[in-house]
């Protein structure tokens, strides 16, 4: 991963002006596996652990239509006591994908997850698919960013969803994940899903 030279050069500089220069190609994860839509939910979470990555590009005819994710494989099939290997791809995948250029800036990117309420976004260049970046990727190059995603969670905030007064923002002590609220388990603060997991910590 090559951060532009600005970042050494302006070190005192504003954290959001820092990420402005910026942009996602830099930090994104370069490449993407892909899926046809009639593999299996099981042949998705094989290749997920072979490569060791969290989302697969779900393709038809050659062209991408969806998204998998770990989340998705949780949530859909084993939450719901599914057979892995008689659920379809297209059963579980997110879609349409929500893309993002990949000369577009950080800031850009982390706006566009918080209103779609995403962690991750495919990357195009030329309307081709050529990576995936997630929060974590952009928590990793500015973890100083927690005070602007705070500002933006809450300026797009919905306004049927109550706030949240139990618990403060924060990024997840075990995923890293930056979220609108966070609770105590066995002495780490952790999101909704890794309280999910409690029995598990890295």
């Amino acid at each position: 991963m090559v951060i532009g030279t600005k970042l050494d050069v302006e070190a005192d500089a504003p954290a959001d002006q820092l990420l402005n220069d910026i942009v996602v190609r830099e930090i994104m994860t370069q490449g993407v596996l892909v899926l046809d839509i009639t593999s299996t939910a099981l042949e998705a979470a094989q290749t997920m652990k072979e490569e060791n990555i969290g989302s697969l590009i779900v393709s038809k005819n050659g062209k991408p239509v969806g998204i998998i994710t770990e989340r998705d494989i949780v949530h859909k099939v084993m939450a719901k006591d599914v057979k892995p290997s008689t659920m379809l791809a297209e059963e579980i995948m997110s879609s349409p994908i929500i893309t993002i250029k990949s000369s577009t800036d950080v800031i850009k990117a982390s706006e566009m997850m918080l209103k779609s309420r995403i962690r991750r976004l495919a990357v195009t260049d030329d309307e081709k698919i050529i990576g995936i970046i997630t929060d974590r990727d952009i928590l990793t190059v500015a973890p100083g960013l927690n005070t602007i995603l705070e500002n933006l969670i809450e300026m797009n905030r919905e306004q049927d969803i109550p706030a949240t007064t139990e618990f403060g923002r924060g990024v997840c002590q075990r995923c890293e994940s930056y979220v609108e609220s966070l609770s105590p388990v066995n002495g780490l603060m952790l999101c909704e899903d890794c309280k999910e997991d409690e029995g598990y910590y890295d």
